[in-house]
């Protein structure tokens, strides 16, 4: 007969129910984040087999940790939803909540850093020129923000640029998993060659396409199996960006998620949650216990598992020390659950979880009480710090896009052989701020400001210098009709005179 327990709380008290769970610390070491590097080029573009190595090595060690990395960012927690690591025992509840603070975390890293665009300039107007038109054939703002979203979310993004049929140079993401660099034994980690293998299906069998960006060259590959690779050379084109056309840009030489140090925090915190609803479950199914006067020989063993499965237990008299029968008694047994205590436990995860990943928590009531920009920066400064060096790591990669845009631009003639001079790469907080109270602290100490300026601030003029010539307009046109007025007497006495006169002269008629 099946042995009941009494006296199991939710947390680890029954071994039978639980299992370990390894996070992404445990699953996933150096080895998925290494960055691939050769002596030259030809050492591995000469050998096939080397290629192939690094390839496979890259989908089978360093893609699970990036798999990983985007289940957290879409509610597709690796915690719960591992089968391994939750309750098996027939008949509970196994409720599986995910919280998805891994997106709340890069939503906010993203606003903060690009939702202002980001501005770049340099004292060469030319220069100037050429970058405003990239940047608004490949709509800049929108691909910025995006690569920030996977540098802070893989620790690491690709852009690969190219020129299309109709002499475009153009800009576009490539994906994290299916895209490398390899990199030189120089200090300066020059890049030696790119990799591409986007993947796709035909039938049951996934197969890929091998391009190869070195920098003068573009190899590609006849399409082959993913698992049993074999590399046969298509094509090679010349390029003319002057270095391999794929940019990685990475936070800092970790290339660490921005989420990705909180992701046990995270199971334990989907972990608390999910065992208060099945907590909340079970209760609702508690046994009924009814003690007393009863004969349980005449119950067969079939019938007592049945009543357990209907939440029915029968249970005897007892005999006291005194010798005399216990009493009578029905009450429900359940699993006593320390609500405060629970509460608490998860309040702390909460917490630790935005004290870790340096961001706010919006919903924290000293928080949303803050209300200027300057007063949240002191609530930001950890995260402010963090993004500092991002920001570093992204100028790099921005820098080095604009270098290979001059370089073809050059090649094909359509600059002057010309650098990129003093150029500056300036990032702008995404922050409410206080204007009017900086408005009113300026005007008091007597400062003066345009009307130019200040139909900037308003959130509803698009163009403040046509708002400008419209007024400028109309007061033109208020002008010129004062003047018609006052030559032709025209007025409230003026039209008066003007009727009377065409009546007379109508009765002279």
């Amino acid at each position: 007969m099946e042995e009941f327990k009494v006296n199991e709380f939710e947390h680890g008290t029954d071994r039978t129910i639980y299992h370990t769970h390894r996070n992404m610390q445990q699953a996933y070491g150096p080895e998925a984040n290494f960055h691939y590097r050769a002596n030259n080029a030809d050492e591995v573009l000469g050998d096939l087999n080397k290629l192939i190595n690094m390839i496979q090595n890259h989908y089978q060690v360093q893609c699970p940790r990036l798999a990983s990395l985007d289940n957290y960012m879409k509610a597709r927690n690796d915690g719960i939803y591992n089968d391994e690591c939750r309750r098996t025992e027939e008949g509970k509840a196994d409720h599986r909540a995910a919280h998805n603070f891994a997106k709340i975390i890069n939503i906010f890293d993203v606003g903060y850093n690009t939702g202002i665009p980001i501005k770049k300039a340099s004292d060469n107007e030319q220069i100037n020129e050429l970058v405003k038109e990239y940047d608004r054939q490949n709509d800049i703002e929108a691909l910025d923000s995006e690569l920030w979203r996977d540098f802070r979310k893989y620790g690491r993004a690709y852009e690969l640029q190219y020129r299309n049929q109709n002499d475009e140079d153009c800009s576009v993401i490539s994906n994290v998993f299916e895209t490398f660099v390899c990199y030189g034994l120089d200090v300066e980690r020059t890049p030696l060659f790119a990799v591409r293998y986007p993947k796709y299906w035909t039938g049951m069998e996934e197969r890929t396409t091998v391009i190869v960006y070195t920098e003068t060259e573009i190899i590609t590959y006849k399409p082959c199996s993913l698992i049993m690779m074999v590399l046969e050379e298509d094509k090679r084109e010349d390029h003319y960006w002057g270095e391999v056309p794929v940019t990685e840009y990475s936070p800092d030489r970790y290339r660490q998620g921005g989420y990705e140090d909180v992701t046990p925090l995270i199971d334990l915190y989907d972990a608390a949650q999910s065992d208060t609803a099945n907590y909340m479950t079970d209760f609702n199914e508690a046994t009924l216990v009814i003690s007393g006067d009863l004969d349980m020989g005449r119950y067969s063993v079939q019938e007592i598992i049945a009543m357990k499965k209907a939440n029915l237990l029968l249970l005897e008299n007892g005999v006291n020390p005194d010798g005399s029968k216990t009493q009578t008694d029905a009450k429900y047994v359940y699993k006593q659950y320390d609500v405060n205590g629970a509460e608490a436990y998860k309040e702390r995860i909460q917490k630790d979880i935005h004290k870790i990943s340096f961001v706010p928590d919006l919903t924290d009531e000293a928080f949303s009480g803050t209300q200027s920009g300057e007063a949240m920066k002191y609530k930001l400064f950890g995260f402010q710090q963090m993004s500092k060096t991002s920001q570093r790591g992204f100028k790099k990669g921005l820098v080095r896009r604009y270098r290979l845009l001059l370089n073809i631009k050059n090649y094909v003639n359509e600059a002057d052989n010309t650098n990129l001079g003093d150029f500056t790469i300036t990032f702008t907080p995404n922050l409410p701020k206080a204007v009017l109270e900086e408005l009113k602290a300026l005007s008091d100490a007597g400062t003066e400001f345009s009307q130019e300026t200040l139909l900037e601030l308003a959130s509803f003029v698009e163009d403040a210098q046509a708002e400008l010539d419209r007024v400028k307009e109309e007061r033109k046109n208020e002008q010129e009709t004062v003047i018609d007025q006052r030559m032709f007497g025209v007025g409230a006495n003026g039209q008066s005179r003007i009727l009377e006169e065409q009546r007379t002269r109508a009765v002279e008629a």
